[in-house]
């Protein structure tokens, strides 16, 4: 399975605060399937087990179709790297059409579940990358601005279906 090469490099982190327990919250990440309900940009998610999974675990793939903007669509591939039950899971993009491998590797995200009370769940959402060459190093400022404004519309729609049904989709 792939790994990152070095431990992560945080580019950016945001939170939110959801009134719902984080038994609620846990299936909304837990299934890839469920971010065609509430993840801004994603169509479509194709999940691909590890042989004798039942359930996404580590290892598990998934390819993503987004729809960022009627000019930025595509796809890409991660596979889940690490699992911490009904707290935490870690993903690594092996494979975009968007670029990103052109530019940066060690691309992935984490998503974590903090309960605040047993009617309040904070959501952490983290992103990784390390710029790969000049581009990279160049383009960094934009791309963590445009990873930013992406983890922060993705928690807002989270926040949303869980607490009315309503998503905000792109």
């Amino acid at each position: 399975m792939r790994r990152f090469s070095k431990t992560p490099k945080v580019q950016g982190q945001d939170a939110i605060l959801i009134q719902a327990p984080a038994s609620m919250v846990w299936p909304m990440i837990r299934d890839s399937k469920t971010m065609e309900s509430w993840g801004p940009p994603v169509e479509k998610v194709e999940v691909r087990l590890l042989p004798g999974q039942t359930l996404e675990g580590v290892g598990a793939e998934r390819t993503v179709h987004a729809k960022f903007s009627e000019k930025r669509k595509g796809w890409y591939e991660e596979v889940r790297t690490e699992q911490v039950e009904h707290t935490s899971i870690s993903f690594l993009i092996t494979k975009d059409s968007f670029g990103m491998s052109k530019m940066l590797y060690d691309v992935g995200a984490k998503m974590e579940l903090h309960p605040v009370s047993q009617e309040q769940t904070e959501f952490v959402f983290t992103f990784y990358h390390r710029p790969k060459n000049v581009l990279g190093w160049l383009m960094n400022p934009m791309i963590k601005a445009d990873q930013k404004k992406n983890r922060l519309k993705a928690l807002d729609s989270i926040k949303s279906y869980i607490e009315t049904g309503q998503a905000i989709k792109n």
